[in-house]
């Protein structure tokens, strides 16, 4: 059973190289809950740590699943999968955060927190990989497409019957 409050020590997943996974629903992530379109869905987990190249204190986190969102074209619901890898090293204070160009892409740096809530890192990765706009893949929307180029939709053109 999924425990939302659980919570770990970051720092001892990645000296003893620790690994917490579990599985939950969408209705176990509060966070989550208003960026979806209902609750069925399914989300599987794992925080591991470990150390980078560097030697630094580094959380693999993997999420797989999938959720429900609404489509902005028709507000109908459907199926997004879930297929999340994400590093995040751990530094120790603020000072020690890397400046935004020297940042290596698919890696995060974050400050390590003494406890870590795996609920909110779970929510956290989700969202962040969430599209600003979901809409269904073309042609399995229930609204029509927009009409092409060149076929201008008058609003008026009713009016010209009138005359």
């Amino acid at each position: 059973m999924f425990d939302a409050s659980q919570l770990v020590d970051p720092m001892r997943l990645c000296r003893l190289g620790e690994t917490v996974e579990g599985e939950c629903v969408p209705a176990d992530l509060s966070a989550l809950q208003d960026a979806l379109h209902d609750l069925d869905g399914f989300i599987r987990y794992r925080v591991e740590g470990g150390h980078s190249t560097a030697h630094k204190p580094l959380l693999s986190v993997r999420i797989t699943g999938h959720v429900q969102l609404t489509c902005q074209r028709c507000l109908e619901g459907f199926r997004f999968d879930l297929d999340l890898q994400t590093h995040l090293e751990l530094v120790p204070d603020e000072n020690a955060l890397p400046a935004l160009e020297e940042e290596q892409a698919g890696w995060d740096v974050i400050v390590c927190p003494e406890r870590l809530a795996v609920a909110d890192l779970i929510q956290e990765e989700i969202l962040l990989a969430l599209p600003v706009a979901p809409r269904h893949a073309t042609g399995d929307c229930g609204v029509s497409e927009p009409r092409e180029a060149g076929t201008p939709d008058h609003p008026f053109a009713v009016l010209r019957q009138l005359t």
